[in-house]
């Protein structure tokens, strides 16, 4: 019975002492490179000629589709009125997300100012089909009772995104 724990215990040491083996492989890396996506405004939003109330604060909507709605204490005096339209280009049947501003302001450049929120999108997403699409963005003016005269300008930004 000694010598079978001693040969035993020889085989396990035996079995203990040998290095492992390494392995290893060779593998391809890669990579594809699209289109950038790139966006282009062709149009402004615009709201169009307003006279403002006297008394009471109201607003103009333009919509993605270009519609207008002049609100009651307003009266909006010409139809030139457009929603901003935008390209887009990049990898064809690829899909990308668009962000809009939460809220901007137009200054007349000396003392008045006018915010534009609620910006609407003819989409939240779009698809590049043949590398290309287009939307459209429509926003609220809001308009101060007796608000101060002169041409309204601002910019904003609008951000397309591969998803």
């Amino acid at each position: 019975m000694k010598n079978f724990s001693k040969i035993a215990l020889v085989a396990g040491a035996a079995l203990f002492s040998q290095q492992a083996v390494a392995a290893d492989v060779e593998t391809d890396a890669g990579a594809k490179i699209i289109a950038p996506l790139q966006i282009a405004n062709t149009t402004a939003l615009y709201f169009g000629t307003i006279a403002p109330s006297l008394t009471a604060d109201d607003t103009v909507v333009v919509n993605a589709a270009g519609a207008k709605t002049c609100g009651s204490e307003l009266t909006c005096l010409t139809d030139d009125h457009t929603a901003a339209a935008f390209n887009v280009t990049g990898e064809a049947d690829h899909s990308y997300t668009i962000d809009l501003p939460t809220q901007i302001q137009l200054s007349n450049g000396a003392d008045g100012s006018m915010t534009v929120d609620g910006f609407a999108g003819s989409q939240e997403t779009g698809t590049l089909s043949n590398g290309a699409d287009s939307f459209s963005v429509g926003g609220t003016l809001s308009v101060g009772a007796n608000q101060a005269t002169g041409e309204y300008t601002g910019t904003f930004i609008v951000t397309v995104e591969y998803q």
